[in-house]
């Protein structure tokens, strides 16, 4: 008897955007490349310049590794799952973002800079990081009394100059 069994060959994951939400993915096989699941999250973002990007995903012992696009799930042997928990990023950087094309993928960039800045795997000078701080709310429209930089009476003084 198969009752609620479905089919054991479609497995699911998620992906954790930079924006922190998550893109819940359904039907997908062992056998399916990676590109496949990467090609349904440029779909999702709509975004054109997927050459930067890329997924990862932890090990066992918690190590961030890189899915290559040409395998498929099931020759990455360090990949846990099901459930497949993936983390899309900029894999690459561009020298000049001003040539990147579209607004999809330089919004992307700066999502993952502000990640990696707020997170400390980018380190910023102390001296920079108020001035940084009251850029990032003012590019994100956050008004200053709702974010968690409001107790920062620098950080303050910096954003209620910036237009």
């Amino acid at each position: 008897m198969t009752c609620f069994c479905g089919n054991r060959e479609e497995l699911y994951g998620e992906v954790l955007l930079l924006d922190e939400r998550k893109l819940t993915l359904t039907g997908i096989k062992k056998s399916w490349k990676a590109a496949a699941i990467l090609q349904q999250v440029f779909s999702h973002l709509n975004l054109e310049e997927g050459q930067f990007f890329g997924l990862r995903f932890c090990d066992d012992k918690q190590q961030t590794l890189w899915l290559d696009p040409s395998k498929t799930l099931s020759q990455h042997r360090l990949l846990l799952g099901p459930p497949y928990i993936f983390y899309f990023g900029v894999k690459f950087y561009v020298e000049d973002p001003t040539k990147l094309k579209e607004e999809t993928t330089r919004c992307q960039f700066y999502l993952q800079l502000r990640q990696d800045v707020r997170r400390g795997r980018l380190l910023c000078p102390t001296y920079l990081r108020p001035r940084l701080d009251a850029l990032m709310l003012q590019g994100e429209g956050t008004l200053i009394s709702s974010d968690e930089y409001s107790e920062r009476q620098e950080v303050q003084l910096i954003y209620k100059t910036l237009r």
